[in-house]
Formats: structure tokens, C-alpha cells, sequence
């Protein structure tokens, strides 16, 4: 009996640790007033990392039904980090810069 909670819990540590490996991690680098990449493609679930490579503060966010988030004012310097969880597109601007825009694609 022992043995079989044991191997019970083993698969269990390796479904979770299987599952926190398959979540992505995107870098988006704001610089000149742009993101860069404008868009790209992530899984449900996979993570934005915003870096500002830029002389500008930035103010990132989506309005996005089922991806809304506001980063707040990004100084130059700064990484902030969302989660996109629900699949769909998403349009991320700049609250400050408006003509700044990446889209997303959530599958």
C-alpha cells in the first residue's frame, strides 16, 4: 500500500511540474515609442514580459474582453509582467503613446 501512495504521489509531482513547464514566457521590449515584436502569437496561460528599452515612461494595457490589465506608468528601466489567460485577440497600447500597439493572439 505503501508503495502505490507513493508512486500515486510521484505522478502527481510530475503532472504539476509538467504543467508549470509548458507555460511561455514572451519579452516585449518598448523602444522609439513601439513594441517590438507588433505581434505575436502565445498560448493561453503564457506570460508578457514588457521591458522598457525606452527614454519614455509608458502606461501598457488591454481592454481586452477576458485579457483587461493595466501595467501603470513603466519608468525607463522597468519590467512588468501579465498573464494572458483567456484565448482570443488582444490589443495592448500605451496609455501615454497611443499610436503604440502590439496585438496578441491567445490560442
Amino acid at each position: 500500500m505503501r508503495q502505490s501512495v507513493r508512486a500515486a504521489l510521484a505522478a502527481v509531482v510530475i503532472v504539476a511540474a509538467s504543467g508549470a513547464a509548458l507555460a511561455g514566457e514572451n519579452r516585449v521590449v518598448q523602444s522609439g515609442r513601439t513594441f517590438e515584436p507588433e505581434a505575436l502569437t502565445v498560448k493561453a496561460g503564457d506570460g508578457l514580459t514588457f521591458v522598457n528599452s525606452d527614454v519614455y515612461d509608458h502606461n501598457v494595457y488591454s481592454d481586452s474582453p477576458g485579457n483587461v490589465f493595466n501595467l501603470g506608468i513603466q519608468a525607463p528601466g522597468q519590467t512588468n509582467g501579465v498573464t494572458l489567460a483567456t484565448p482570443g485577440t488582444v490589443e495592448v497600447r500605451c496609455r501615454i503613446h497611443p499610436k503604440m500597439k502590439l496585438v496578441v493572439r491567445v490560442e
